[in-house]
């Protein structure tokens, strides 16, 4: 596996959370058991654009880059997406969002990908 690999693998999952958020906004709100509202569709939908940005970032940040410029961004990167899985812990700690399987294999896959940009930018 390569850093190449691992950028991409992490815009695919984002690709996935672009779509479940554009296409199933009822289904991720009745998971935490929220209503549905047309202004929580319309955020949801900005949200989902911001995602396929960013996945869309992640699959092709290698092809615009040489090796040693994208291990210098992954030190950067590792760190943004730690703070994301600290929101995520403290949204679960306040009881912002509910516990479960959604939120907790969240971030576990962040902190899979955490160890993969870490090991494979050294």
């Amino acid at each position: 596996m390569t850093l190449t690999l691992v950028y991409r693998l992490n815009g695919l999952i984002g690709l996935i959370w672009a779509a479940s958020m554009l296409f199933g906004t009822d289904m991720m709100a009745a998971s935490y058991g929220w209503e549905v509202t047309a202004p929580m569709v319309t955020m949801a939908q900005f949200l989902a654009m911001s995602f396929f940005f960013i996945a869309v970032f992640f699959i092709m940040l290698p092809n615009w880059t040489s090796e040693e410029q994208l291990k210098k961004a992954t030190k950067t990167l590792i760190l943004v997406q730690m703070l994301a899985v600290v929101m995520q812990v403290y949204h679960l700690t306040s009881g912002a969002i509910p516990s479960g399987g959604m939120p907790i294999s969240g971030i576990v896959l962040s902190l899979v990908f955490i160890i993969l940009f870490y090991w494979k930018s050294r």
